[in-house]
């Protein structure tokens, strides 16, 4: 069994979410979330990735350069389309709301 983690915080997160859990059921997703977490380790040791503690530890990568290409014709856009008029290429839809 993996260590326990105490860092995330199960009963303010049940309490945000509007949920009252009984102190056996927060030791129960608090055991179930550390091993998800243990889990995630192994995944990201297999793959060679350190575990992130949080989104702002990894620097985002742009790998692909900006690139102005041809747009769809509005043709094949509106090939699909259930009625498709007018000169401005236009598509009627059935009314959904009285």
């Amino acid at each position: 069994m993996p260590a326990e983690r105490e860092d995330f915080p199960i009963a303010r997160v049940a309490a945000l979410a509007r949920l009252q859990l009984s102190p056996s059921e927060e030791a129960l997703y608090q055991a179930q979330l550390a091993q998800i977490l243990a889990l995630v380790d192994r995944v990201a040791a297999a793959f060679g990735s350190p575990a992130l503690d949080s989104a702002s530890d990894c620097d985002p990568v742009l790998e692909r350069p900006d690139a102005i290409v041809p747009s769809l014709p509005a043709s094949a856009a509106l090939a699909n389309a259930p009625d498709a008029t007018g000169t401005p290429r236009l598509v009627r839809v059935p009314k959904v709301l009285g």
